[in-house]
């Protein structure tokens, strides 16, 4: 009776210490989060010439652009719901004509109260659709600036960059950049 009672009670101690998992070999699940999800920017813009101003297309140039992204916010991979990221495209003029661009949007938002501050960065290719092969530029255009919430789905923003575009030619021209626009999320921030 007493071995049985014995081997009982290590039965038991071994059931028990097996069937907790070690720390180890513990695993995150991937959960996105309500807060994420889809993202419109539009933007008004406006961009003074610095430097390459007797050119065409370095004096200044106004312009919208609208930008269609993602609020990522996956608790698992431990990315918070302050970036978006997303692609963009619109129209600028410029003294020597229209260029159109296509970019990625990258932006990060400190916090989610009434005023935000934000940086952000865009990167892509400014077309001119009449001269496909030489009128095409690369530009950057980083910046920062302020997130104004209206409603729980709207927000106004306002930012300030510098914006430099680069062609084929060797030429370079920048930019201090200036945009006022709309930000609408259908969710709740």
């Amino acid at each position: 009776m007493k071995r049985l009672l014995i081997i009982s009670v290590c039965i038991l101690i071994c059931a028990f210490t097996y069937s907790q998992k070690p720390a180890i070999f513990k695993r995150h699940s991937v959960i996105i989060n309500s807060n994420s999800g889809y993202v419109s920017i539009n933007d008004l813009t406006y961009g003074f010439g610095l430097f390459g101003k007797l050119k065409p297309y370095g004096k200044q140039y106004t312009g919208l652009t609208t930008m269609h992204g993602y609020q990522l916010n996956i608790y698992g991979l431990h990315v918070n719901r302050s970036l978006i990221a997303g692609v963009g495209t619109g129209v600028l003029f410029y003294a020597g004509g229209a260029l159109i661009p296509l970019y990625l949007d990258f932006r990060y938002i400190w916090s989610f109260k009434k005023i935000s501050p934000f940086i952000y960065e865009d990167n892509g290719v400014l077309m001119n659709y009449k001269e496909l092969l030489n009128g095409t530029k690369m530009f950057i255009n980083p910046g920062a600036g302020i997130k104004l919430k209206i409603s729980g789905s709207l927000a106004a923003d306002l930012g300030a960059g510098y914006f430099v575009q680069m062609g084929p030619s060797v030429s370079r021209d920048s930019f201090v950049n200036l945009k006022v626009g709309l930000i609408y999320k259908p969710s709740d921030w």
